[in-house]
């Protein structure tokens, strides 16, 4: 495993602006992307020419991150500081800008959303960076992640029907011909190897058409970063292979849902320690015990960013390797933290309840609030834990219930967060599905 806690955000301004005007110089367009509260891409596309205006920033109506999945709006009566459509004001990250190889005029730049000169509540950029900065403030620790999402790839079919898996043979773990029969999986890996977020492994997973990447460690708001664009990155790269990438928690009944490990460590350089997680023996640290504990004891909320879909529990309550305690093991797949067998500086938790439909930004933060909060409490691990909520509802009901998460996040993030969510489950609950009518429209 290899780790590092520099990030692209320290680089000074000044070096981030020369790397910026050197990539348009040669490019024709810059897309100014952030990501929104589903860990989906919002941008804008600019002629390169204007990469020094952009410098200044850019407006974009605050209501784009106040709708729901199907593009309805928060109640303006229930939130009126939306009714008037104000605007947020985008940040570029001058020196996250990249040019995607499948792109080679583009230049792609993320941004952070700002709102009267502060940063945007409704910005999970700036979510997780305000929780490690109060992690770093209030323990000096910086935290080193990393994230394993998992996805399907599927045939395009008619729409709204069923798509056919991508490569219906081969077996988990292995990435050759019989697994990838048209080479679209290389050739995406190739592409993703060129993209500056720390892609390494890729390989074929337990079910038909089902695939997982790897990503290096790195500080926790750039390995954010990092599955964001991963994920952007392989829906396009997908679609240029004539195929449709799917992230969705279990997107096939008697299949395995597709998961978002994330790989925790803390480290400190003050006093030459390194991972504070390491142990001199083969056991891992107080520190660490303590961190997993806080996660525990947050789990019920965090499961509200983990698993953030009604459909998510398809996958954390049915058969798979998905925990349904909140227990943790050593090198148990089963578990909902599992602490992997390497030592020394590899010395780390894996939280594996999280879905590939998770936004790593808010799971990223979350994470960290429980960890101080497990650190500055010294509370100690629980091998068997407690049932994790059963629906997105109930995972709703505890992140409201946890002060940490309503204190840490703030309140207009948790008050709009929920009620996103909450319609989304109205919806989903209204609706008939094809298994319903079937069923019922001869039996009932």
């Amino acid at each position: 495993m290899t780790t590092s806690i520099s990030s692209p955000a320290e680089t000074s301004d000044k070096e981030g602006v020369d790397h910026l005007r050197s990539l348009a110089a040669t490019a024709r367009v810059i897309r100014v992307i952030h990501p929104d509260l589903f860990g989906r891409q919002r941008g804008k596309q600019f002629p390169a020419r204007m990469a020094d205006s952009l410098l200044d920033g850019l407006a974009y109506s605050k209501v784009s991150l106040a709708e729901d999945l199907m593009g309805v709006p928060v109640s303006a009566a229930e939130f009126p500081d939306l009714a008037g459509h104000p605007d947020l004001h985008a940040r570029i990250d001058a020196s996250s800008a990249f040019v995607p190889p499948w792109e080679p005029d583009a230049v792609w730049v993320l941004s952070r959303l700002f709102e009267q000169g502060r940063p945007s509540a409704l910005c999970v950029r700036s979510q997780v960076q305000a929780a490690h900065m109060l992690l770093q403030s209030s323990l000096g620790f910086s935290a080193v992640a990393a994230g394993e999402p998992e996805f399907y790839l599927f045939e395009n079919g008619q729409q709204g029907s069923r798509p056919i898996p991508y490569a219906t043979d081969g077996v988990s773990y292995t990435i050759d011909r019989i697994t990838d029969p048209s080479g679209a999986v290389g050739r995406i890996h190739r592409q993703l190897l060129e993209l500056p977020i720390g892609v390494t492994a890729i390989n074929r997973e337990f079910s038909p058409g089902q695939f997982e990447v790897n990503l290096g460690h790195a500080a926790v708001e750039t390995a954010a970063d990092q599955a964001f664009l991963l994920k952007s990155a392989v829906k396009e790269l997908a679609i240029l292979e004539g195929l449709r990438a799917n992230f969705m928690a279990k997107p096939l009944s008697g299949e395995e849902g597709s998961s978002l490990h994330v790989h925790m460590s803390l480290w400190t350089l003050l006093d030459g320690r390194g991972n504070v997680f390491a142990s001199p023996d083969a056991s891992i640290s107080d520190t660490a015990r303590h961190a997993i504990a806080g996660v525990q004891e947050h789990a019920a909320a965090i499961v509200a960013f983990a698993a953030p879909t009604v459909n998510s529990y398809k996958r954390l309550f049915g058969e798979g390797l998905s925990p349904t305690t909140s227990n943790w093991a050593e090198d148990n797949r089963f578990s909902f933290l599992r602490v992997p067998g390497e030592r020394g500086s590899a010395t780390r938790f894996e939280l594996r309840a999280g879905d590939a439909s998770a936004n790593p930004h808010l799971l990223l933060a979350a994470i960290l609030h429980a960890v101080r909060d497990g650190i500055e409490r010294k509370l100690q691990p629980q091998a068997e834990g407690l049932p994790l909520p059963r629906t997105l509802a109930h995972a709703l009901d505890a992140l409201n219930a946890d002060p940490l998460m309503t204190q840490g996040f703030g309140g207009e993030f948790i008050a709009t967060y929920t009620a996103l969510k909450r319609a989304e489950i109205r919806s989903l609950d209204a609706l008939v599905s094809d298994t319903e009518w079937n069923l019922y429209q001869t039996h009932a």
